[in-house]
């Protein structure tokens, strides 16, 4: 709390006036990163019981918007067959899917960071990052991907399960992880996004067939 009351130049009576320790400034920062309305004035300080209030407040979030735009859309229709898209329509959902989640995994990219770092110590933040969040995402992915394989629409691969997860985990690199790698953190954002996108439209596309897409 010291070192933080530092960095920010105030003293740490006054840092007390709005968390009363280690967690309650942990809340606020999670807030902060995910964008969640700011606590009313007359719940200040922040106590550690509010932790556990802003992880059920987060999961009831995620639950409103995983899938989201075009995968849920494709996973709202009676069937992936039934949607008769092919050729360029199927390049151009599927580029829509990639983009759409690459985008979310971007700009949640400081919260996502701090679940991660603070797992180890809060057990309930790693619950949070991936049962809450990866879960459904994965889930609704290996949906999309087994119903387009059987449609014809996309690549047949040796397990949906798996390759949702490849699909999830290489975009993550490009959009977070690679802040990490200092040659990673070198790659212009839009070359970071399209290297991805282009890489996976070309490992899920029939023939690696991305005409009119990200070629």
């Amino acid at each position: 709390m010291s070192t933080v009351a530092a960095e920010m130049g105030v003293s740490e009576a006054a840092l007390y006036r709005y968390v009363d320790g280690k967690e309650g400034l942990f809340v606020l920062a999670i807030r902060h990163a995910l964008l969640l309305e700011e606590l009313p004035a007359g719940d200040l300080p922040l106590s550690p019981g509010t932790l556990a209030d802003t992880v059920q407040q987060v999961r009831e979030f995620i639950a409103e918007v995983v899938p989201f735009g075009t995968l849920a859309e494709a996973l709202a229709a009676p069937s992936s067959g039934a949607r008769g898209f092919s050729g360029l329509d199927a390049v151009a959902e599927l580029e829509k899917v990639l983009r759409e989640l690459y985008e979310l995994e971007s700009r949640t990219r400081e919260a996502a960071d701090m679940l991660e770092r603070s797992a180890r110590e809060l057990p309930e933040m790693a619950d949070l990052l991936n049962t809450g969040f990866r879960g459904p995402v994965l889930a609704a992915l290996t949906t999309y991907l087994a119903d387009g394989a059987a449609a014809g629409l996309l690549r047949r691969t040796p397990d949906p399960g798996a390759t949702a997860r490849l699909v999830l985990e290489t975009l993550t690199w490009f959009a977070r992880h690679r802040f990490s790698d200092p040659a990673g953190a070198a790659i212009p954002a839009e070359l970071a996004e399209q290297t991805a996108v282009d890489a996976l439209m070309h490992a899920l596309m029939p023939g690696g067939r991305v005409e009119g897409g990200a070629a």
